[in-house]
């Protein structure tokens, strides 16, 4: 019984220490999806990641259709662990800033600025975020390409929530095994993890968070291939974000092929 309960314990133990870089993360430039809880395709996206020394910049630009588009910025350490420095969510329509996600992970402030009926509203907290140990947005999925996690067992992390009040959550990231993923005709080999908010008591007997999820390639160094979460905030609407574009979001414009200038008689010059 004693040896059961502790290779429990052992399993649901967070790893020591903060987030160790296992495969260091490089530049990329792709073009992302994103689908909604029916699997039609809401915005096309442009994910920029490059590396500069030591740090890592992350860039998720997002167009919705109605001139509505979010851009995620991030910033991150490599050395001597991964760590993330810096987080926004700015989202603009045609009369200007919606909404404002920020965290500065040294300064340890998290700010919102939520734009309503009768103006904006703002918060500025301050937030517990232990180096190598906290993140927000991207950095979630950075975080969890980088823990070695074994089949069925789970890991914590300090997750930075908007509500859209900020605060900090404690994240299990659960290994859940394989699960393939279909993508552009072919199958990928996956493994999808399950992230969980813990609540603390009493809280979580009134508020419950729904859990996220990620499908990592199941070869090394592991990949984001797709992401299953709520936008951005606790209340948004539930996405589906995969690398691997499903279609376009928007209407294009029909490219228009070239006519040779034509004289006054109608023939061509």
């Amino acid at each position: 019984m004693r040896l059961a309960l502790a290779l429990a314990l052992a399993l649901l133990a967070p790893p020591a220490g903060a987030v160790e870089v296992r495969s260091p993360p490089g530049a990329l430039h792709g073009f992302p999806s994103m689908s909604d809880a029916s699997g039609a395709v809401v915005a096309d996206g442009e994910l920029v990641q490059e590396r500069r020394g030591e740090k890592l910049f992350v860039r998720a630009r997002w167009v919705f259709p109605g001139d509505r588009v979010a851009e995620e910025t991030a910033e991150f350490s490599l050395s001597p662990e991964l760590a993330q420095e810096r987080f926004a969510w700015v989202e603009t329509d045609q009369e200007g800033e919606r909404r404002r996600f920020e965290v500065d992970f040294a300064a340890g402030r998290a700010r919102s600025a939520v734009r309503g009926k009768h103006g904006v509203a703002r918060e500025d907290e301050a937030v517990e975020v232990p180096r190598g140990r906290a993140f927000a947005g991207y950095g979630v999925a950075l975080a969890a390409s980088q823990l070695a996690i074994a089949e069925r067992a789970s890991a914590r992390i300090t997750f930075v929530a908007f509500t859209p009040k900020p605060r900090t959550v404690t994240l299990e990231i659960r290994n859940d095994g394989g699960a393939p993923v279909e993508a552009a005709g072919r199958t990928i080999p996956c493994v999808r993890y399950t992230l969980h908010p813990r609540l603390p008591f009493p809280l979580s007997v009134f508020a419950k968070a729904p859990d996220a999820h990620l499908w990592l390639t199941r070869a090394e160094p592991r990949a984001l291939v797709r992401a299953e979460q709520n936008l951005a905030a606790k209340d948004d609407p539930r996405v589906t974000i995969d690398v691997i574009p499903r279609g376009r979001a928007r209407a294009h414009p029909p490219v228009q092929a070239h006519r040779a200038p034509r004289d006054r008689r109608g023939r061509t010059r």
